[in-house]
């Protein structure tokens, strides 16, 4: 059985605190520059494990997140939300919980596809505050005929740059080739 739900943009505070503890889990952003334009956040995967105190929601077994033409696919995926945010619910008087996306790590054969190119590494942790995609575990990455190999990648995805680190390989095919 395939477990799976999308995230809307804007959930209320309430409806959240609900949805985490009944094992569904809602964010405004994600990665790849997803900020909230509008197009919904869809996770699926076979296991779904929601844990609030902890701040985080654990997915496993065939992971795909996708938004628009951005496809994330892994073994695993644990999603970790912020922290409270300061401020009282009017309507439980407790702490509101944080909407708010810090950190997407995905383990186990992951693989990233947008319509422009393609990465495969062991792990891929995405960090939101910075708008950076961090791929280490033998990470290949493919775009317009170039192949970049190295042990680390750090993709800063707002400004269009990356680094690689260690051993680091660009192999570019001539379109004869292909």
């Amino acid at each position: 059985m395939m477990c799976g739900f999308v995230l809307p943009r804007r959930p209320s505070r309430p409806i959240l605190a609900a949805a985490l503890s009944c094992g569904l889990v809602w964010a405004q952003t994600a990665p790849w520059s997803l900020a909230a334009d509008g197009t919904p956040i869809e996770i699926t995967s076979q296991t779904m494990t929601a844990e609030g105190h902890a701040r985080r929601a654990l997915f496993e077994g065939d992971v795909v997140l996708t938004k628009g033409d951005f496809v994330m696919r892994s073994d695993s995926m644990i999603v970790s939300f912020g922290k409270d945010t300061p401020g009282r619910n009017r309507q439980t008087e407790e702490a509101p919980l944080s909407q708010r996306v810090e950190q997407i790590e995905a383990t186990g054969h992951v693989t990233l596809e947008r319509s422009d190119g393609t990465a495969t590494s062991g792990r891929a942790v995405y960090y939101q505050d910075e708008e950076k995609v961090v791929l280490t575990e033998s990470p290949v990455a493919w775009r317009h005929g170039t192949k970049v190999t190295g042990s680390r990648m750090t993709i800063f995805l707002k400004e269009e740059r990356s680094i690689v680190e260690g051993d680091s390989r660009v192999t570019i095919f001539d379109d004869r080739e292909r």
